[in-house]
């Protein structure tokens, strides 16, 4: 039989090697890691910046930079938003990559209506090769639509659209 204090040592050097294991990771990536992704911006002025690189695509130029969501018409047109700028209604965009966006500074649709397709696919490769076969090609076309509350269009363009990509492409 063994002693209980055995087993009490054991289960404590367990759990010291398991946190050790698991910060250890984190350290030996260190600059290489850094260098792999960029981190957003940690501030406004830094969410600004990154989205003042980007130059507005001739369409989407005449989308506001802010505007009213309107939750309640988005609703009635069979939209379900979480919240206001609930990027994941844009035929394409899922949680991870309204994270990968956000974590950029892209937090409203009239932030993606402005950015061009270049502009959408370098911020997925930043986001590593999970995103690689995401296809933007309709995103700002889509996000301006939502930034002037047109739903019944934003609707009826993504009943035509196959995975967020235009079936003719």
């Amino acid at each position: 039989m063994i002693p209980i204090g055995y087993c009490a040592g054991a289960f404590a050097l367990g759990l010291l090697l398991g946190w050790l294991l698991a910060r250890w990771p984190a350290r030996a990536r260190g600059a290489a890691a850094a260098a792999r992704v960029e981190p957003g911006p940690a501030t406004p002025a830094a969410a600004t910046a990154i989205t003042e690189e980007f130059e507005l695509p001739p369409a989407a130029a005449h989308v506001a930079t802010s505007r009213l969501i309107d939750v309640g018409a988005a609703r009635a047109a069979g939209f379900n938003l979480k919240r206001a700028d609930d990027l994941t209604i844009i035929e394409g965009i899922g949680p991870k990559i309204e994270e990968l966006f956000r974590s950029h500074g892209i937090e409203g649709f009239a932030q993606v209506a402005r950015l061009d397709v270049d502009d959408m696919l370098a911020i997925l490769a930043r986001g590593g090769p999970a995103f690689r076969f995401a296809n933007p090609s309709t995103w700002a076309q889509q996000a301006a639509l939502a930034a002037e509350n047109r739903w019944a269009e934003l609707k009826h363009l993504q009943e035509e659209l196959i995975g967020g990509a235009d079936p003719g492409t």
